[in-house]
């Protein structure tokens, strides 16, 4: 007899902002298919990260804890075998799991003489250059076709397969091979590829894949995960040309004198005199009609994205599997896109980088009323993280949420029989590089970062200063409020505390 139980889809965008999508208010980028999902569901406004760069906050969406608790803290080590992981979890509940695309549990820079345990290279460049194979189950994924990277840099069997059917195409992906010059934007080119050979298409091309031979008798996780619209901005045509820089409504978030109110970092992670994890050189260099370049292309490879993810949900409905399948598309952090005279991401934890999309679309079983119209199509404020997709999905598959567990389930929230599960959200950032470690606590009304290493924070009035431009932290008239929200970011922070090993006897 088949398992009646809901599959499970995954779609997962990098370094995506939420207001780059059409139905998260943007005017200019075009998203019908990503689109039709909020339409059909519920997209969530008040959506963040646990930690606004790819590793840690990957391994929190896999394990529903903090960095802090399940250990991959920052860029640049790979999450412990020992970890309880949403894939594993689920197999062993009889779900068929697979991954295809960006997975990143694991660090794309290590070298083999630097790694103290085989699984810390699984996702590293250098090793897939040889014939490596990857062990499976990775982190309780069955099956796995690996598209790392990102641009350029692409690597794993997507490469490896590339190369082999195409010999040099990997190359034109390369800034030295694009279209036509490049203008001199940070990071930005029309890639020479040809659309079909582009990672996008086929990452869309093999999930499609599976969902037609995959084993039919048993319910499937199944993670789709594209590199873009992360850094390099390279997107090949016709997507390139997609849009017209000089119509792009470039607004940034940023004021005159803003680095003056903020931590000396900051204004030296612009300049390129410091390094972090997520932003390397000097950002000064980047004109605003770069910018524009910069969102055009951007935007161009969401749309790509979101075509293919249109390609992908055709796929569902040919195959019958749309009436039971759940449907989740979000990102693993934002980009600050010229937003406080910054772009990408790192130590800065403004809303433009710590806020995702996050858009849920429940097969007709699992929503209230057996999916009556006023079941779908909602905007939801309540407050979610990433931290909460493993315990969420989990409960809607019915299998039991593992002990420690730090995330939320807000299954209650999807079906309409709660309209909120938390107030806030509770987001850390720890960076070698400074040295420092940040915590940040974010209401509806203000949002507080601690700096532990320094004397400096961030306090944002949200309610007179939604851009977060003019940073309180000093201001003696907010010292009370300032007080009041570090005693809830000592609870938040303290809750995110790993209790495991748990208690086995009473001494």
């Amino acid at each position: 007899m088949s398992d009646q139980r809901p599959h499970i889809l995954c779609i997962l965008t990098d370094q995506h902002r939420a207001d780059h999508l059409g139905c998260y208010g943007n005017p200019d980028v075009r998203t019908p298919h990503i689109d039709r999902l909020a339409r059909e569901g519920a997209l969530f406004t008040e959506s963040y990260v646990a930690n606004p760069v790819c590793m840690p906050n990957r391994a929190s969406m896999f394990t529903g804890r903090y960095p802090k608790a399940h250990g991959l803290r920052e860029n640049g080590n790979a999450l412990s075998l020992d970890e309880v992981v949403l894939p594993g979890v689920l197999r062993r509940a009889g779900y068929q799991t697979a991954s295809i695309g960006k997975i990143h549990l694991a660090p794309f820079g290590l070298s083999p003489n630097k790694a103290t345990h085989a699984y810390e290279l699984c996702e590293s460049k250098e090793i897939w250059e040889t014939d490596y194979e990857l062990p499976l189950p990775y982190y309780g994924l069955e099956r796995v076709y690996l598209a790392d990277g990102h641009g350029s840099y692409a690597f794993g069997h997507y490469k490896r397969d590339l190369e082999k059917e195409h010999p040099g195409a990997s190359a034109k992906l390369r800034m030295e091979n694009a279209l036509v010059p490049p203008t001199g934007a940070r990071e930005s080119w029309k890639a020479s590829i040809p659309e079909e050979l582009h990672y996008n298409t086929v990452i869309a091309d093999k999930t499609i894949e599976y969902l037609r031979d995959r084993d039919p008798s048993k319910p499937f996780f199944l993670w789709c995960s594209f590199p873009d619209p992360h850094h390099p901005y390279s997107p090949p045509a016709p997507w390139c040309h997609e849009y017209d820089p000089a119509e792009i409504a470039f607004a940034p978030r940023r004021r005159d004198g803003e680095m003056d109110d903020l931590p000396a970092y900051f204004r030296e992670c612009r300049e390129g005199r410091r390094s972090t994890g997520g932003l390397v050189g000097d950002v000064r260099k980047t004109t605003d009609d770069h910018y524009r370049e910069i969102h055009a292309h951007t935007y161009g490879m969401i749309s790509m994205v979101d075509h293919n993810v249109g390609r992908i949900v055709r796929a569902l409905e040919d195959t019958g599997l749309i009436d039971n399948t759940i449907i989740v598309f979000f990102s693993d952090h934002g980009d600050l896109m010229g937003d406080h005279w910054l772009i990408n991401k790192g130590p800065f934890l403004f809303r433009g980088l710590v806020r995702i999309p996050t858009i849920w679309r429940l097969p007709r079983s699992l929503r209230k009323n057996d999916g009556a119209p006023s079941d779908v199509g909602k905007s939801s404020d309540a407050f979610v993280s990433t931290v909460d997709l493993c315990p969420t999905l989990l409960d809607l598959a019915g299998v039991a949420i593992p002990e420690g567990v730090q995330g939320r389930s807000y299954a209650r929230v999807l079906t309409g029989d709660a309209d909120k599960i938390q107030d806030s959200a509770y987001i850390e950032y720890d960076e070698t590089y400074l040295p420092d470690r940040l915590r940040q606590f974010r209401t509806k009304e203000w949002a507080l970062t601690y700096c532990a290493e320094n004397e400096y924070g961030l306090l944002f009035d949200l309610r007179n200063d939604p851009d977060e431009l003019r940073n309180l932290w000093d201001r003696p008239e907010r010292q009370g409020a300032k007080k009041d929200l570090l005693a809830e970011l000592l609870r938040r922070t303290s809750v995110a505390d790993d209790w495991l090993p748990a208690k086995k006897c009473h001494a």
